[in-house]
């Protein structure tokens, strides 16, 4: 949208316009198309000469209109340069500040790519609460995400250069969703390369490039098409456990499917399940544990919790936040 001032000097020099057009018809009588051919001539300084020969009044008319007219030129001039000036600073001044919002993030999540994946992956992590860095490189989608406010790079997701711009050493994930495999594969090897420790979530679409991707250094693959078929075949054969597991992972309040990392100072750490009595204290299930790379599912009540296991619970959110609260950190 212009600018107030903008659209007032413009609207003032159309005014102008008519009233020159209007004003030598009436002064000296030209027709329409010959009052305001002189009025465009008179106020754009050109020179052609006189249209009709003008009577003295036609002569102190156009004095007038010339002063006038060009104030408002200068006007309008002034405007238009300030206005450019001024989104331009504020552009910079944007780049800047997002930039330097980028530079102090850690624990973050780094999307590259924003395509129709993308997005769904951006708008989900915001949904959950995580910071999300995207890496893009359409400008047109650059655009956009500065518009939404959404911190972005541009650049190539296979850069070294834009991946550092996304404060890649300190996130805590990257997933890339480009489409296509061999990027993804370089976008992997790159960001594995920089950050060792790094959670990695990679897009396949071919058959056959998950186990290059994995290869690359990515922790978990996901085929777009064949979950995309597998939820549909569930859908059809389980229709309740897929609207269980829609609920749980969804918004609901009073139902949550959820993961906690134990932390060193966790009260149920070096404790069974059935001792630490999670149900009783907080209210939540356990649902399965993640220990390093293995998952036990359903765990048996003697089960002895350790620093760094993942549970995965169920219950309220209210539940699991306090559950959290306790059990997260050194």
């Amino acid at each position: 949208m212009a600018p107030p001032r903008l659209v007032i000097a413009s609207a003032l020099m159309v005014a102008i316009f008519l009233a020159g057009t209007l004003g030598y018809r009436l002064v000296e009588g030209a027709t329409w198309w010959d009052s305001f051919f002189m009025t465009v001539i008179t106020l754009t300084t050109v020179g052609y000469g006189e249209v009709f020969p003008l009577s003295r009044s036609g002569e102190v008319f156009t004095v007038g209109l010339l002063f006038v007219g060009l104030g408002m030129f200068l006007l309008l001039a002034t405007d238009v340069a300030r206005t450019v000036i001024e989104l331009e600073i504020r552009q910079v001044l944007g780049r800047a500040r997002r930039s330097r919002m980028i530079e102090k993030m850690s624990n973050h999540d780094v999307v590259c790519g924003w395509g129709r994946m993308g997005r769904a992956v951006v708008e989900e992590l915001r949904r959950g609460g995580r910071v999300v860095v995207v890496v893009e490189k359409n400008p047109e989608r650059v655009r956009r995400l500065q518009e939404e406010g959404i911190p972005v790079v541009e650049g190539d997701t296979t850069s070294e250069a834009a991946l550092r711009g996304a404060r890649i050493e300190s996130a805590h994930g990257l997933v890339s969703c480009v489409n296509d495999d061999a990027h993804n594969v370089y976008t992997v090897l790159t960001a594995r390369s920089l950050n060792p420790r790094l959670f990695i979530v990679a897009r396949a679409t071919e058959e056959g490039a998950e186990s290059r991707i994995l290869q690359a250094g990515a922790d978990r693959v996901v085929n777009p098409y064949q979950l995309g078929g597998t939820r549909l075949a569930h859908l059809m054969a389980k229709p309740a456990i897929v609207s269980f597991f829609d609920a749980s992972l969804g918004k609901r309040e009073d139902l949550q499917l959820d993961q906690v990392a134990l932390g060193a100072k966790s009260p149920v750490t070096g404790r069974s399940l059935i001792d630490a009595d999670l149900r009783k204290r907080w209210g939540v299930g356990v649902v399965a544990i993640q220990r390093g790379k293995s998952v036990i599912s359903s765990p048996d009540p003697e089960f002895v919790l350790q620093q760094g296991d993942v549970l995965i619970l169920f219950g309220s959110l209210q539940q699991i936040q306090a559950f959290e609260k306790e059990n997260v950190g050194s």
